[in-house]
């Protein structure tokens, strides 16, 4: 065999070698894929009720199904939650998501977002909502703000409305007090009462609930006191 033939077999030999260990790796790879789904839905929406409630409504572009439909992976989800009276008072966005129907747990990954109607609002790279209790929570890194405060730690516990937001460990933060506008003055009572100058009544002020009282009159002169005389005011008559 020439050394020609010979370096073209060995190029041949090391092509079906590399082929035949490409086979099993690609056959992995497609079993990650959603082709693997039972059950694909697109335009995904899940109510949950309690006693006729409604509580919360889930939301996602894509839905596949695993485990005997048991397990769904989400993409784009999203949760609006809703109060006893039925409104929407906060939503929870994430990237990607999964929803355990056994347990009721819906678990947000990327970019989880989670804002209430009232100014509150919390991100996480990771957020657990269970259903069944009604309850968010992560045990990783989280910010949490709300006009003048801003919170941050490791874990926490929460009502999805953002009104009690339990930190787990490593928490800190700061507040911010706004500056208190000074009220305009306001105009300057007018004096009443004896002595208040032209126009006075001779009458204390009254308070709201209170009964007026009459100011006493000044005790007349003591006996042999010269009386004082008020001289006349030019221009009057006799």
């Amino acid at each position: 065999m020439t050394p020609r033939r010979a370096a073209v077999v060995l190029l041949a030999a090391s092509g079906a070698a590399a082929c035949n260990a490409k086979g099993p790796t690609a056959l992995a790879a497609s079993r990650a894929l959603p082709d693997s789904a039972e059950q694909v839905m697109f335009g995904l929406r899940l109510q949950q009720t309690n006693a006729g409630v409604r509580k919360s409504v889930l939301f996602a572009d894509t839905g596949f199904f695993y485990n005997d439909n048991t397990l769904v992976d989400l993409r784009r989800v999203r949760i609006v939650f809703f109060s006893n009276a039925g409104d929407s008072n906060a939503v929870m966005t994430g990237r990607t998501g999964r929803y355990d129907t056994r347990t009721q747990r819906v678990d947000g990954w990327v970019d989880v977002v989670v804002t209430s109607t009232d100014g509150r609002r919390l991100t996480s790279p990771h957020l657990v909502y269970e259903r069944s209790v009604n309850q968010i929570s992560s045990d990783t890194s989280f910010t949490f703000t709300e006009p003048g405060r801003t919170l941050q730690g490791i874990g926490f516990r929460s009502d999805p409305q953002l009104r009690n937001v339990q930190v787990l460990k490593s928490a800190r933060g700061r507040t911010v007090i706004p500056p208190q506008s000074e009220s305009p003055a306001g105009p300057v009572p007018t004096p009443t009462g004896a002595g208040a100058g032209p126009g006075a009544t001779g009458v204390a002020p009254v308070t709201a609930g209170t009964t007026p009282t009459a100011v006493p009159a000044a005790p007349p002169p003591a006996a042999g006191s010269a009386t004082p005389t008020v001289p006349p005011t030019p221009g009057a008559g006799p």
